[in-house]
């Protein structure tokens, strides 16, 4: 048996300490750790899981839709809201972006004409587009999301969907996907940045959730604006690249708007671009 003394408490004050200890220390109470219990004394401690697998883990019949999740825990990222896939593969998918194309439709002021290098920064814990269109997978315009890698265990599963319309869990046998895995955040899109796609296991793929994992292929490579994963028979798979060339070499900047590409490494790949891409993590 244990006791909890707790001070008197002023409706609507948030507790700093609990017999004295601060209550950010505290991770358990009896053996049981505090993110199981909702209320002390009739004080309900808020806490958040980091992501959508998490979420899942602790409550195994959570549905699709919006949550609030805290990746950095006791960091400095206040909780955000994300959509949660709890349906594809057994669910625990994090959406960290919808790269709608084309990006400069419903965009932020700033967008400046850019696609791939606005909101392709997987580094920054930041996220990217118009506020009112984050989270949400069927918004008006383009946004990402990055703030949710603060909270993941490398490796993960990096999940790129194209073209899906509406947006649909279960996507299980969808085809135009890749599934990617993802050694560290390093490896993932990042404009500025290059990435080594090929060393040991930095980055594998498979097309259906119950396939077998390959290593990509020799060929692929990043730039600083661009992340080309080839398939094992050197084959395109989904890429992303900086259209705009006024931030690839100074030229004038355009409109192109390329979006994500559709490899022939792809069932049905016809190594187009103009694809839409929505992203999920797990």
């Amino acid at each position: 048996m244990f006791l909890i003394i707790l001070a008197p408490i002023i409706a609507g004050q948030e507790i700093g300490k609990i017999s004295g200890t601060e209550k950010n220390a505290i991770n358990k109470i009896g053996a049981i750790p505090v993110e199981s219990i909702g209320n002390i004394a009739g004080i309900r401690v808020q806490h958040y899981d980091k992501n959508c697998k998490e979420i899942l883990l602790n409550n195994p019949s959570s549905p699709d839709g919006i949550y609030t999740i805290d990746p950095d825990g006791q960091g400095g990222l206040e909780p955000f809201n994300c959509y949660c896939d709890m349906t594809t593969d057994g669910g625990g998918w994090t959406m960290v972006g919808y790269y709608k194309r084309p990006t400069t439709v419903n965009a932020p002021d700033d967008l400046d004409n850019r696609d791939y290098a606005y909101f392709m920064k997987a580094r920054n814990n930041e996220a990217y587009g118009r506020p009112e269109f984050i989270a949400n997978p069927d918004s008006e315009g383009a946004w990402t999301d990055w703030r949710i890698l603060s909270g993941v265990t490398w490796p993960v599963e990096f999940a790129v969907i194209l073209d899906q319309q509406p947006w649909s869990t279960g996507w299980d046998d969808y085809r135009i996907k890749v599934i990617y895995r993802v050694k560290n955040r390093d490896i993932m899109p990042n404009y500025g940045t290059e990435q080594d796609l090929t060393t040991g296991n930095n980055l594998w793929y498979k097309f259906n959730p119950t396939g077998n994992w390959i290593d990509v292929g020799s060929s692929s490579f990043a730039l600083t604006y661009a992340w080309y994963p080839y398939a094992a028979s050197n084959k395109y798979l989904i890429l992303f690249h900086e259209s705009n060339f006024k931030y690839v070499d100074g030229r004038e900047p355009t409109n192109y708007q390329y979006g994500a590409y559709y490899g022939g490494g792809v069932s049905g790949g016809n190594d187009t671009w103009y694809h839409s891409a929505r992203m999920l993590i797990r």
